[in-house]
C-alpha cells in the first residue's frame, strides 16, 4: 500500500519529534521496548510539559494503534498527531484543519480548528504517551513488497495479515499459523476455555487455541513481548486514560468485552475463580460483569463525547459528510465477546489482582474503531483496512486525530486522583460464591467509581461538544 509506513520510518519519525523537541517530547529507551521476534521496534513517546499552570499530578494516558498488522491508518494517523501538536505547542498556535473533499463523490468535510488552549493544557497537564505501532512485524510483512509472480493467495496473506510474526509453533505447517492476536495476548481471561461455559454453541468468544486462526491467543498471557510492551507502560506510567485505535467499524467502545455489563452482582467479576466455566456471553442472561453504576456512567459518557466531537468537527455540516462520520457508542461486548484485550486490561488494572496489589488511579479505557462501515450499504467501506492513502486515508486521519483531541481535553481537565491501594485479591472460593474478600474490593471499587463520576461523569454529561465552550472551560480549568 503506497504511502503507509513502515516501522522503520515510525520509529524514524519518532525519533525526529523527540530531536526537535527535547524539552516536551522524550524517545523510550532500549529497555522500555522489547523487539518482536523478528526484530520490530518502533516503540513510544512521551509529550509532557512543565509551566507555571501545571499541575503538581498529572494523569498519565496512553494512545497505541497499530495492533493489528492489517489496519494500516492508526499509526500513520497517531504519528501525525503528534507531529501537529508538537508544532502548535512550539508556535503557541492552533492547528488548523482545511476542507477534505472526498474525490470520490465531491463530498466535503468542512473545515476545523484545534483552538491553542486546547494544546497546551494537552501538553502541560497530561503525562502523555503514544505508541502509533505496537505491531511492528506484522505491519512489515503487510506492507512487505511482493514479487511480480507472487500468487493471488500470497498477495491476500500478506494484504490481510492480522497477527504478529512468530514463528508458527513444531508441527504447524500452513503459512497462516505463524503469529499470536496481540488483541487476545493481554492478562485477562486469556484462558477463555476455563472461563467461560464452552459447552454452550453460542457462547461466541471471539478467541481461539488453534495457531492458524486469525484470533490465536498464544501460549500464555503476555507470552508476546508486543503484548507485554503495553502492559508494561500500563503498569509503570499509572495509565489511567487509555486509547487503542482499530478498524473498521466507526464505533466508540467501553469494557466490559468479556462479558454484558451488570451493576448489581458484585460476585461476578473476572477476579472471582469461582465463577469459571460459567461466563455464557452475551446471548445469555445467567453471567453479566460486574461494573459499579458510577463508573459504567462515566466511560459512557466520555465515549459520547468522543463520539460527538467526531461528529461535529471530522463531520461538519454536510449531510452525507455526517452520516459516514457518525460513530456509535457502545459496549465492546456488544460488538463481540473478547478475551485477553488490551483495553480490558488496562481497565482490570483497577481491580487488585491485576494491579499486583499496587496503587492505582481510576482508569478508563476504550476502543475506537475507525473506517469505513460495510452495514451502510456499497460505497461506505473507504477502503476496509487498507484505504487508499490519497483519497481515503485523509478523512480517517481527520477522525482519529479528533478523537484524541476530544478524549486528552478531557482527560486534562480532570482533577487527578491519586492513586489508592486496592484490597488484597480474594482467594479462589471452594463454590461459586464470591468471598468477603471480593466484596471489600468490590467496596473499594465503588468509592473510586463514584469519585470518577464526579470529576468526569457529571461534566461530559453537561453537553460540553461545542468548541468554544469547551475551550474556554479547559482554559478555566487549567490551574
Amino acid at each position: 500500500m503506497a504511502g503507509y509506513m513502515t516501522s522503520a520510518v515510525v520509529s524514524a519519525h519518532l525519533d525526529a519529534l523527540a530531536t526537535a523537541n527535547p524539552a516536551v517530547c522524550t524517545r523510550s529507551g532500549p529497555s522500555d521496548w522489547d523487539p518482536g521476534t523478528q526484530g520490530g521496534k518502533s516503540g513510544y513517546v512521551k509529550v509532557a510539559a512543565v509551566s507555571s499552570d501545571s499541575p503538581a499530578h498529572r494523569w498519565g494516558v496512553l494512545l497505541i494503534g497499530g495492533v493489528h498488522a492489517r489496519e494500516l491508518a492508526p499509526p500513520d494517523a497517531l504519528v501525525s498527531f503528534l507531529e501537529k501538536m508538537l508544532a502548535a505547542y512550539a508556535a503557541h498556535a492552533d492547528i488548523s484543519y482545511p476542507d477534505w473533499t472526498d474525490p470520490a463523490d465531491g463530498t466535503v468535510y468542512d473545515h476545523f480548528v484545534i483552538p491553542w488552549p486546547w494544546v497546551r493544557t494537552v501538553v502541560e497537564r497530561l503525562d502523555l504517551y503514544v505508541a502509533p505501532l505496537v505491531n511492528d512485524d506484522g505491519r512489515d510483512f503487510v506492507l512487505a513488497p511482493l514479487p511480480s509472480t507472487a500468487t493471488h493467495d500470497v498477495q491476500e496473506l500478506h494484504k490481510n495479515w492480522r497477527k504478529n510474526r512468530r514463528p508458527a509453533p513444531s508441527g504447524v505447517t500452513a503459512p497462516e499459523g505463524a503469529g499470536v492476536d496481540i488483541n487476545r495476548n493481554f492478562d485477562i481471561l486469556w484462558d477463555f476455555k476455563t472461563a467461560y461455559d464452552m459447552s454452550l454453541s453460542d457462547v461466541d468468544v471471539r478467541s481461539s487455541t488453534n495457531p492458524v486462526d486469525d484470533t490465536f491467543v498464544g501460549s500464555g498471557a503476555e507470552s508476546e513481548p508486543e503484548a507485554r510492551n503495553v502492559a508494561k507502560l500500563m503498569r509503570g506510567k499509572n495509565i489511567s486514560f487509555f486509547i487503542d485505535f482499530h478498524m473498521t467499524g466507526r464505533d466508540v467502545m467501553f469494557s466490559w468485552g468479556i462479558e454484558s455489563n451488570q451493576d448489581t452482582d458484585a460476585t461476578m467479576s473476572f477476579t472471582n475463580r469461582g465463577k469459571d466455566h460459567q461466563r455464557d456471553g452475551i446471548h445469555h442472561g445467567g453471567y453479566k460483569e460486574y461494573i459499579p453504576t458510577a463508573t459504567a456512567k462515566s466511560v459512557e459518557g466520555m465515549a459520547k463525547h468522543i463520539s460527538g466531537q467526531i461528529l461535529a468537527k471530522a463531520g461538519g455540516s454536510n449531510a452525507t459528510a455526517r452520516t459516514r462520520s457518525t460513530y456509535t457508542v457502545k459496549q465492546s461486548a456488544n460488538l463481540y465477546v473478547t478475551s485477553g484485550a488490551s483495553d480490558d486490561f488496562c481497565f482490570s488494572r483497577w481491580f487488585a489482582p491485576f494491579s499486583g496489589g499496587a496503587a492505582t488511579s481510576p482508569v478508563m479505557a476504550f476502543t475506537v474503531e475507525i473506517g469505513g462501515d460495510p452495514r451502510l450499504g456499497a460505497g461506505f467501506d473507504e477502503g476496509g483496512f487498507s484505504p487508499d492513502y490519497v483519497r481515503q486515508y485523509p478523512k480517517l486521519e481527520r477522525e482519529i486525530h479528533v478523537a484524541a483531541w476530544a478524549f486528552l481535553t478531557a482527560a486534562a481537565a480532570a482533577n487527578f486522583v491519586a492513586p489508592v491501594a486496592p484490597s488484597k485479591p480474594p482467594a479462589p472460593p471452594s463454590t461459586g460464591a464470591g468471598s468477603s474478600c471480593l466484596m471489600l474490593l468490590v467496596t473499594c471499587i465503588l468509592v473510586l467509581g463514584s469519585v470518577l463520576a464526579i470529576v468526569l461523569g457529571a461534566e461530559l454529561a453537561g453537553g460540553l461538544l461545542g468548541g468554544g465552550a469547551l475551550a474556554a472551560w479547559l482554559t478555566r480549568r487549567r490551574s
